[in-house]
């Protein structure tokens, strides 16, 4: 996750990418037990770090010069997102030596742009073996580690929590043939390649029509004539600089290829990360359509004060459906998807309001990523265009395939 997406371990990398474990602690899943093997599912937790800690010599022997072996390998290693980055596993083993489970991670903090070090003067589980006195009650005991900061800024108390399972839904990618961004595949240590200075997230558009709009209310039906956008975001784990950060896509209008016409602003989809108390980096908080104005942001600018919740559009003749529709938590992380479909407006000259993206037209994708009041946008490439039948404004309307972008 994070910087360390897309990393591999290849035998070169095993010259300097090392794994130091630091300890093994009993666990009871029960009271205290005189035997080990009293208590069901009672075992011992293992702690490793893994990481680089420098680019100099090999591992194998600690003595051959790295770039003896491979000319590019010191480089390679410097630019690798696991130096000095170091990442902690906790695995748990059953008092029969079977693995029942285990988790990596990196820490962070609600101001940070890439995920913090776990390496510190050392790592110990906090379970008094004399005593209970650092816990709050058998429910804990066991399941608490303190960490120190590299930097030296702090510790971290991460809990381990047990029983809790994936959220089951929102697993399925979109069902849009529009690929509008990519998400990168891997980072590394220098720009422009850091996590830092990418915002986007993998998207796609599905542009369908309603065979027979009898069946939608007089709401819609005034202001649509059932043609429908959809919009799927694949989600990850981001550090966006704060709380309740969010990351999406802005399409803006073009009127031909090189001619962007912005005179009804931007629509775009972010998914925000849940603010609330108690929530985490991978926690859902929920997903917002918004209606970008020329005024808030005057494309290719980088930035504009800009918060999805303040913008977001509303109201029956949208039809707005989220999905997920609430808080999920678990799910900021790469394998689930967000989306959004709502209703366009009729074909016209000219919109009041939000513009219908349709055959021919022409189209700019950007990346988004904020925090607080602010959005950063990012282009993401040439315009693109729009290609399939024109979905004409009637009562009743019959569609042979779905629209979709040729990019």
């Amino acid at each position: 996750m994070g910087q360390f997406k897309g990393l591999t371990q290849s035998a070169t990398q095993d010259l300097y990418v090392q794994v130091i474990c630091l300890g093994v602690q009993p666990m009871y899943y029960d009271t205290w037990p005189i035997n080990l093997d009293a208590g069901t599912g009672n075992g011992w937790v293992v702690s490793c770090y893994t990481g680089i800690p420098q680019c100099e010599t090999s591992l194998a022997d600690g003595l051959t010069i790295l770039d003896n072996t491979t000319a590019t390998v010191t480089a390679d290693c410097l630019n690798d997102p696991r130096y000095l980055t170091w990442r902690v596993m906790t695995m748990k083993i059953d008092h029969n030596a079977t693995v029942s489970w285990y988790r990596v991670d990196s820490y962070w903090d609600s101001a940070a742009t890439a995920f913090s070090s776990t390496w510190g003067v050392g790592v110990r589980l906090s379970t008094n073996v004399v005593s209970n006195d650092d816990n709050t009650g058998t429910t804990t005991l066991g399941k608490t580690f303190v960490f120190a900061y590299g930097d030296g800024s702090g510790i971290q108390l991460n809990h381990i929590s047990f029983g809790t399972t994936p959220h089951a839904a929102n697993n399925s990618q979109g069902g849009g043939t529009n690929s509008l961004t990519t998400a990168p595949t891997s980072f590394t240590n220098s720009s422009p390649s850091k996590v830092s200075e990418q915002y986007c997230l993998s998207s796609n558009l599905a542009l369908v029509g309603t065979s027979d709009t009898s069946g939608l209310s007089s709401t819609i039906t005034a202001h649509s004539d059932g043609y429908k956008a959809t919009v799927s975001l694949g989600l990850e784990m981001i550090l966006p600089g704060a709380t309740g950060g969010w990351r999406g896509i802005c399409v803006v209008y073009y009127t031909s290829q090189y001619v962007m016409d912005n005179t009804n602003g931007s629509i775009c989809f972010a998914a925000q990360v849940n603010s609330a108390t108690g929530s985490g980096p991978i926690d859902f908080g929920s997903g917002y359509l918004m209606s970008v104005s020329s005024s808030t942001w005057q494309p290719p600018s980088d930035k504009a004060s800009l918060q999805p919740s303040s913008s977001s559009l509303t109201g029956g003749k949208y039809d707005i459906v989220y999905d997920p529709a609430a808080a999920t938590a678990f799910m900021y992380t790469e394998g689930y998807y967000a989306t959004v479909t709502w209703y366009q407006p009729k074909f016209a000259s000219t919109y009041s309001g939000i513009a219908r993206y349709g055959k021919d037209d022409y189209i700019g994708t950007y990346c988004m990523q904020g925090a607080g009041s602010n959005s950063y946008f990012g282009a993401t490439g040439a315009s693109v265009k729009l290609t399939g039948a024109m979905h004409l404004a009637m009562g009743v309307i019959s569609l042979g395939a779905a629209l979709s972008l040729a990019i």
